[in-house]
């Protein structure tokens, strides 16, 4: 018995005596499962543009995703008809890493989902690839979108003080309506303490450039010597 009548049994077993080959498709059936792997790659693309491309951070991984899903399909669709394939790609992925520096943690939903629209792809699956299409549409939405019980507690921006111990004392009445009357949901987080001198530091929400230099303004005319400095990055709530 030759390698190749093993290989066959195998397929045999593995898919019920079904032992058809890659070829066996079709090059039309082939074209169009890697022509709806780019299809769906390049909606992806264009929804992690519109709804994360303005932040500064990214890796703009979503110029990967055509490529990674053409890969995955054709991968996937020569391992389903392999069992020696399939054992030889898990026993590579055991050995393999992948370093893709991820510096947004919706990059990484974004490749799983594109993996996920490749694998329906693979399968000739196009219900399943139109409902994770769908429901990951709704879900970016609903994340852009949100209403207040959804969004995070942490402000997209910190008001930090730095002042000697005794303006601190006097004046920590009115620095505090003041902030409460600039600020958008401010929230205290630290106060630090170092040879009469005294860092406070508050996270907001919102804060538009007008109420922001009065904001200063008045600080300082509250505390004459201390530094006043309010840094916002508006792409976070993005």
């Amino acid at each position: 018995m030759t390698i190749s009548d093993l290989q066959e049994a195998a397929q045999t077993i593995m898919f019920g005596g079904d032992t058809r080959r890659v070829a066996d498709l079709g090059l039309f059936t082939l074209s169009l499962s890697l022509g709806a792997a780019l299809l769906s790659s390049l909606v992806l693309s264009w929804a992690y543009s519109a709804f994360y491309g303005a932040r500064a951070t990214g890796s703009n991984v979503h110029r990967s995703f055509p490529l990674i899903s053409i890969a995955v399909t054709a991968i996937f669709i020569c391992v389903q008809f392999s069992l020696p394939l399939s054992l030889g790609l898990l026993g590579s992925l055991s050995i393999v890493r992948f370093r893709t520096p991820i510096k947004e943690p919706e990059e990484i939903g974004f490749i799983m989902l594109v993996i996920a629209s490749s694998l329906c792809c693979a399968s000739f699956n196009v219900a399943f690839l139109i409902a994770i299409l769908g429901v990951a549409f709704v879900a970016l939405m609903v994340l852009r979108w949100s209403p207040a019980f959804l969004s995070r507690r942490a402000g997209s921006g910190t008001l930090v003080i730095r002042c000697t111990g005794e303006q601190y004392r006097d004046a920590l009445p009115s620095m505090i309506s003041l902030i409460e009357a600039h600020l958008s949901k401010p929230s205290f987080d630290s106060l630090s303490t170092a040879e009469d001198a005294c860092v406070l530091t508050w996270s907001f929400q919102k804060v538009c450039l007008v109420k922001s230099a009065e904001l200063e303004r008045k600080l300082q005319e509250t505390l004459p010597q201390a530094s006043v400095g309010v840094y916002y990055n508006n792409h976070a709530n993005a």
